[in-house]
């Protein structure tokens, strides 16, 4: 697809924002880098009218816009500016994608995986102004929609509903697609310290709210985890440490779901269909028997 410029806002000019460079272009947004008012910026640009697509860009500048009223935890871009309706202008973060596809084929190295997940939980613990955030997804709807599309057996959605009707954990706050593309990886060496000190910035909040505790462990679990044993060995580290293994089933189970369906309805001669589906299945399979295992066991 051409990366060129749609029709921006004729206003562009006036508010101070120039355009240098775009990064990328899908159906959905464009992203390029420029300046605002003299400051390096990353400039989103939402191209499609959809309105499930614009409810999305105006949730990410209703996130934007709490991280300004309260401090996150974590390392987040500062909103600029934008013109509330399709514009977004933001900090310049000089930092690099943990990797460009959904499923990196490079596995992490012990920094990177712990600057992911000391990003992550940070988040999740963040005692947020919840009023602001709400539930993402309903979990039973989606149960009952991935079994009438196939992907779940009855005895699957069973032992879901199981262990949804027992589940009480609270609603905590996740960044909702924290996909690879959507983790910065900055590494930044200090004048006490030899070793270049890596963290990460998350990028794309279209998708956050209040899920069942572990959504986005569940993610990383399935995408980052396929190539980075150690990332996985650290989440189930965690998810026992919290006591969240029956939310974090949960998730795991509305996360690999979805991945089948979104490969499935690839082309078959797709190459991500091709490498990622036999992952994706592979995961599922041992998902599926500890969601078994766990609407199994006693409550106690």
């Amino acid at each position: 697809m051409s990366h060129t410029l749609p029709d921006l806002p004729t206003t562009v000019a006036t508010i101070g924002l120039t355009i240098d460079t775009v990064l990328g272009r899908t159906d959905k947004t464009l992203l390029a880098r420029g300046s605002f008012r003299g400051e390096p910026a990353a400039v989103k640009f939402l191209i499609d009218p959809d309105p499930f697509w614009a409810a999305k860009w105006r949730h990410e500048l209703d996130v934007y816009e709490v991280f300004g009223d309260t401090s996150p935890p974590v390392r987040v871009p500062r909103l600029l500016h934008t013109d509330r309706d399709r514009l977004l202008v933001l900090e310049w973060v000089d930092a690099s994608p943990l990797a460009v596809e959904r499923y990196p084929q490079r596995e992490l190295d012990t920094r990177e995986v712990d600057a992911v997940l000391d990003c992550i939980t940070a988040l999740n613990e963040w005692t947020c102004p919840a009023v602001r955030f709400s539930l993402t997804f309903d979990y039973s709807d989606r149960v009952a929609r991935y079994q009438a599309k196939g992907y779940l057996t009855e005895g699957q959605r069973e032992a879901l509903d199981s262990l949804l009707a027992r589940c009480d954990a609270p609603a905590q706050l996740n960044h909702g697609d924290p996909l690879a593309s959507n983790i910065l990886l900055n590494a930044s060496r200090s004048d006490s310290d030899d070793e270049a000190e890596t963290t990460a910035v998350l990028v794309d909040w279209e998708f956050t709210g209040l899920f069942l505790p572990g959504f986005d462990l569940a993610m990383l679990h399935t995408q980052v985890g396929a190539n980075t044993p150690l990332i996985r060995e650290r989440i189930e580290a965690i998810v026992s440490a919290t006591g969240i293994e029956a939310a974090f089933a949960l998730n795991l189970a509305v996360v690999l779901t979805r991945e089948l369906r979104l490969h499935h309805e690839l082309p078959e001669d797709d190459p991500a269909r091709t490498r990622c589906l036999p992952i994706i299945e592979a995961a599922w399979t041992s998902a599926s028997i500890r969601l078994q295992r766990l609407a199994a066991a006693r409550p106690a």
